[in-house]
């Protein structure tokens, strides 16, 4: 049996343009998120790309590449790293944008939100994105590992 810790959201800083804004995932921001895309589940298979299969129900594999773009190897340093393919879309990228800044910025419109991405700036404002979601998942603490202390 688990419990969740008590959390408390922190910001995250995020950079656009040369300007920092904060972004929170709040309630207030997974209930936009509901809104938008019927449920949390669905949000998040928006925002890391739906799953894609071949004509007969078969995943699509691509080699997994570091940041840089270079491919990623098991540790046998012979064999490419592989996952499922996924189809990325750029509407999500947005709206997780704006949930987050709702905290902050109460008056903030998608439209200005689209205003300020940029695919120059894309890569590090997924990034920030991951990093506030992250921040807003409670910490689970198993009971069996409190009782071993």
């Amino acid at each position: 049996m688990s419990k969740a810790g008590n959390v408390r959201v922190k910001p995250t800083k995020i950079e656009i343009e040369g300007k920092t804004y904060l972004i929170k995932y709040d309630f207030n921001a997974f209930i936009e998120l509901e809104d938008i895309y019927g449920s949390i589940e669905d949000a998040v298979e928006a925002i890391t790309g739906k799953k894609v299969f071949d004509e007969k129900g078969n995943p699509v594999m691509d080699e997994v590449k570091d940041k840089d773009g270079n491919i990623e190897f098991e540790p046998d340093g012979t064999t490419p790293k592989k996952a499922q393919k996924r189809k990325f879309m750029l509407k999500p990228v947005r709206d997780f944008l704006w949930c987050g800044m709702l905290a902050y910025h109460k008056d903030i419109t998608k439209d200005v939100v689209t205003s300020l991405l940029s695919f120059a700036d894309f890569q590090s404002i997924v990034e920030k994105l991951t990093e506030a979601l992250n921040a807003a998942m409670p910490a689970v603490i198993k009971e069996d590992d409190e009782s071993k202390n």
